[in-house]
């Protein structure tokens, strides 16, 4: 199989640097003023969370008004760009605009027009050296290097880690992908929410850098997922800076989490994963807020009863600020990325919530928070109900979350496949044993508890093994869960210590509310064990849980640096980083020699490197729309662009004549054929056969006929090619080929293209009918 290491390479380099110059470069210049003198942590949260909020709704609001395309997306930015510039500005721009061209025109009618642009451009240059000689991010570097140092390690690790596998099979991660590419794909078409309406948070952002810098679509969904990723960790290490001591102790929290992460979900461009940075968004801003020393809003004269009635008096700036603004558009993109993300959300705004209990419910805090709340889901509903009320109906995905829900069996729009695949080859052994297994399945799923005969001694014990289950099921292993609820257990009786005192009850209050979001979190993903609803899969609850484990394992090692840290010599405080710096380094080797140090993820391989290779190599050499492709349709999108796209499953079915006829009418055509299958659901990864080709092959027109009847398939195609190119041997020719892939190009006149219907198996019909094919 083809591995084009270097063209992999190059391309996630520009997918990476891309979302980078979408998600800061933009904002860091737009809004330059505004940054000015905000810490280093305030900027990344507002380039992420405005840039996001910006681009997803510019995005809904033209595609309900139908005039999403290119230009518009880009015209509406350019305006809204200069409209922020203009306002930031001391207003002079024209003054400046018209200083320019008058010097301009002067230098160009006195004949020393280069001159002057050199003497402009060397003062410009020497303006920009000695601005950014003063920039105070080296004095920050100076002092933060080894931390600096220590997350771009971790930085570039996570890429390579997330991507790994990619780089081998250049496939995505999850079969589900192709589905969101459709959807993009259509959006780019001015297509919004061409399946039903449906979160498009992740969607419109990878629209963005289609428009700004028209990379490939598949590449983009190959590499997102390990970027948003690292936008995650990045969020986790501010956070984690928000709530601990140890001056490398967030460091440590990153560690763990990229040593340990594995849910695969997270490598791949996924919308609920994409969303997890808004989570960690809201987590940090509603700490911090109640972190302040918020004052009441007292009016002299007033009683308590009117003071009750007061709320609107909560809700300016004085209690609203930059970060709440943040905090509430936070709330938003986590709905308009995915509904589970919200869920996710919730989960941690309600630990939060409790942990700060009474405080949380002081007019000064509580009032804000909520205004925030409805703000950003009104920001994030408002588009959807639009597009409902405009008569678009919701994606029937939004059906099968429900039924999830209420524990009812999701049938789906889609007739069973297998079904009507036995029903026509009259095959009833096909369906019986996937039924039989999915029944067993559903049977052991179906648990009912009985706690009322249980004393509440066992109904703790049988909740504390379910969520030890669970986490030893869905997470780590059993050493590094029994660790995770001894830090748990450890944890509180740190946050209850630190609650004691008025200086650190903050803290306290943040170590509660990691310790009961992830008690929430493992209690949803032992759901069904314990006999509750189960609102989310297993497997998304722990998808939710692992960024938070580095807080949990961190909480008893911080108590004891917040304790230790009370004497304020600097060095005592020196060498109390240096002791943070090895529990960094320690941890690090505990992981790896314990054996917690987590696997490669998987890749969903749909198809072979090769037709990646081919096609890119197609489009480079032939001009738009001059070739088809004949393929799976796992190519269909890449080439819409570029050529035209036949379904090799739809070809095989006119070959044999159960379709009418049709022809390309392209000059060229390429058949790209599997020698060895890559995966059939009966016969598995085997090479192409005569007796294969022999077999009745039912056509859907569904892309399921590749996973039930592939083998089938590419050995009629590969059969068929041998006959053709035996029949014309000028003009049909093999174009690549090596030990498991072959693709044959045709060269036709389009004007009088060629009878496609040929009897490829007229050869072999004496072995066909001697071993009873």
């Amino acid at each position: 199989m083809i591995v084009d290491t270097n063209a992999y390479i190059s391309s996630m380099i520009m997918v990476l640097l891309s979302c980078a110059a979408r998600d800061f470069l933009i904002p860091l210049f737009v809004w330059k003023n505004h940054l000015k003198n905000k810490s280093y942590a305030y900027r990344f949260w507002f380039c992420v969370i405005t840039q996001a909020s910006l681009q997803i709704n510019l995005v809904l609001l033209l595609g309900f008004l139908d005039i999403c395309s290119r230009g518009t997306v880009i015209g509406c930015n350019i305006v809204i760009y200069l409209l922020i510039l203009w306002n930031f500005s001391d207003k002079k721009l024209f003054r400046r605009l018209k200083g320019w061209s008058d010097a301009f025109w002067e230098a160009y009618r006195n004949d020393r027009l280069v001159s002057y642009l050199l003497r402009e451009a060397a003062g410009w240059w020497k303006t920009f050296i000695r601005t950014a000689g003063g920039w105070r991010i080296w004095r920050y570097m100076r002092t933060h290097w080894l931390e600096i140092l220590l997350m771009a390690g971790l930085i570039v690790y996570n890429i390579w880690f997330l991507t790994y596998n990619v780089m081998r099979y250049h496939c995505y991660q999850f079969s589900d992908i192709p589905v969101h590419q459709s959807w993009i794909y259509e959006l780019e078409q001015g297509n919004l929410f061409s399946d039903g309406i449906y979160p498009f948070g992740m969607h419109a952002m990878t629209y963005i850098i289609r428009v700004l810098f028209g990379l490939n679509l598949r590449e983009i969904l190959l590499y997102a997922g390990a970027y948003q990723t690292v936008l995650l960790f990045i969020g986790l290490f501010i956070l984690a800076k928000e709530i601990f001591y140890g001056k490398y102790t967030p460091v440590t929290v990153v560690v763990i989490i990229s040593l340990m992460l594995n849910q695969g979900r997270y490598a791949a461009s996924l919308p609920q994963e994409a969303g997890m940075y808004a989570v960690v968004g809201i987590a940090y801003f509603m700490i911090r807020y109640l972190h302040g020393d918020r004052k009441k809003f007292v009016i002299e004269g007033d009683s308590r009863f009117r003071r009750v009635f007061r709320a609107g008096c909560y809700i300016n700036r004085r209690y609203i600020r930059s970060e709440e603004i943040l905090l509430m558009l936070c709330i938003g993109l986590v709905i308009a990325y995915h509904f589970y993300t919200a869920i996710a959300a919730i989960f941690l705004v309600a630990a939060i919530g409790i942990a700060y209990i009474p405080k949380i419910f002081k007019k000064q805090y509580f009032i804000p928070l909520l205004f925030c709340g409805i703000m950003g889901a009104f920001i994030a509903v408002l588009p959807m109900g639009a597009c409902l009320a405009k008569g678009i109906p919701f994606q029937e995905s939004m059906a099968w979350a429900t039924s999830v829900m209420t524990g009812e069996e999701w049938v789906g729009s889609d007739p069973d496949y297998q079904s009507e695949l036995a029903q026509a080859l009259d095959r009833g052994d096909i369906g019986g044993s996937l039924d039989a297994d999915q029944e067993a399945e559903e049977e052991t799923q179906k648990v009912e508890v009985d706690y009322s005969s249980m004393t509440p001694i066992e109904i703790l014990r049988f909740y504390s093994n379910a969520l030890i289950n669970f986490g030893i099921l869905a997470m780590f292993g059993y050493a590094a869960i029994r660790l995770m609820f001894l830090c748990m257990l450890s944890g509180a009786v740190c946050a209850v210590l630190f609650m004691l005192r008025k200086k650190t009850r903050c803290y306290g209050h943040d170590y509660m509310a990691m310790i009961i979001n992830m008690i929430i979190l493992c209690t949803m993903g032992a759901a069904q064990q314990l006999g509750l609803m189960e609102l989310i899969a297993a497997a998304r609850a722990s998808t939710f849980a692992e960024p938070f484990i580095g807080f949990i394992y961190m909480l008893p090692v911080d108590f004891a640096f917040r304790v230790l840290g009370g004497w304020k010599n600097k060095y005592y405080q020196a060498v109390l980083n240096v002791i943070s710096a090895a529990v960094c380094i320690g941890t690090t080797y505990m992981i790896i020699t314990l054996g917690w140090y987590h696997s490669f993820f998987e890749i969903n391989q749909a198809y072979y490197n090769e037709s990646e290779y081919l096609l890119r190599n197609i489009k480079k050499s032939y001009e738009k729309n001059t070739f088809t492709i004949v393929s799976p349709t796992d190519e269909y999108y890449d080439v819409l662009d570029y050529g035209r796209h036949t379904q090799l499953s739809e070809f095989i079915n006119m070959v044999n004549g159960k379709q009418e006829a049709f022809t390309f009418p392209t000059e060229y055509v390429f058949f790209f054929i599997e020698k060895k299958v890559l995966q059939d659901y009966f016969y598995g990864p085997v090479n192409v056969d005569l007796k294969y080709a022999a077999m009745d092959f039912v056509y859907f027109a569904n892309t399921q006929d590749y996973y039930f009847e592939r083998a089938t398939i590419e050995s009629q195609a590969y059969y068929w090619a041998l006959k053709f190119k035996q029949i014309y041997p000028r003009n049909f020719k093999v174009y690549y080929e090596d030990d498991i892939y072959v693709a044959y190009i045709m060269k036709q006149n389009p004007y009088s293209p060629y009878d496609l219907q040929v009897d490829y198996l007229s050869d072999y019909t004496d072995e066909i009918e001697t071993n009873g094919w």
